[in-house]
């Protein structure tokens, strides 16, 4: 099986005139973990338009001389949505990021082996700082992505390799946005516990957060 591969905030040789210096300082960071490979991808928290809803479904029961229902919980379904900006301060930053929303657009098909079997469940870990969190310190919430649009944001501009606009018309040449957005649509799933990890609904470490 192919090694995981891991693509942490952009580090390379223009990393201090990019956001992607403030970010990884701050650890302002969105992480995405596939399940089935291990690959890890990562994006500077420039977050919008974040929402995450929680959606009780009740079954109503009746007996007897009981006129009114009886509400039975039967689950809670968890729907996160939000949308990051990934910002391009180079043309290999760009190249980077790019590089980036590739491998996560590819976490979101099937992962099958030699003889066309699925591999794994289609489960992304996301962590975003204390938003999105697990049980235990950087570790995400499981969840299946249902959606993702990748939008290109080319009003702001476009990075290349300072050939001019005429040389952009050629096949074979390089043009990235200056920036992009990517927005997340996302189910969480409820990963069972023991009941005597359940017996409190706070972290071991409450009250303190800082770790």
């Amino acid at each position: 099986m192919t090694e995981p591969v891991h693509m942490r905030v952009y580090s390379g040789e223009h990393k201090a005139v990019s956001v992607a210096d403030w970010a990884d300082k701050q650890g302002y960071v969105v992480k995405f973990v596939h399940d089935p490979t291990g690959h890890t991808v990562e994006f500077p928290a420039l977050i919008s338009d974040f929402s995450d809803s929680h959606s009780p479904m009740f079954q109503q029961n009746y007996g007897g001389d009981i006129h009114d229902p009886i509400p039975i919980l039967t689950r809670t379904d968890r729907a996160i949505t939000f949308t990051m900006t990934i910002v391009n301060a180079s043309l290999e930053e760009a190249r980077y990021n790019t590089q980036c929303a590739n491998l996560l657009i590819q976490m979101l098909y099937p992962t099958v082996d030699e003889e066309g079997s699925f591999i794994g469940n289609p489960y992304i870990h996301i962590h975003m700082m204390s938003l999105l969190t697990g049980d235990l310190p950087h570790e995400g919430v499981a969840c299946v992505i249902d959606g993702l649009d990748y939008a290109v944001k080319f009003d702001e501009g476009v990075i290349n390799k300072n050939e001019g606009i005429l040389a952009l018309n050629y096949s074979g040449k390089e043009i990235y946005p200056q920036s992009f957005e990517i927005s997340i649509s996302a189910k969480a799933l409820v990963e069972r516990t023991s009941v005597s990890d359940s017996a409190s609904p706070f972290p071991t470490n409450y009250p303190s957060y800082g770790g």
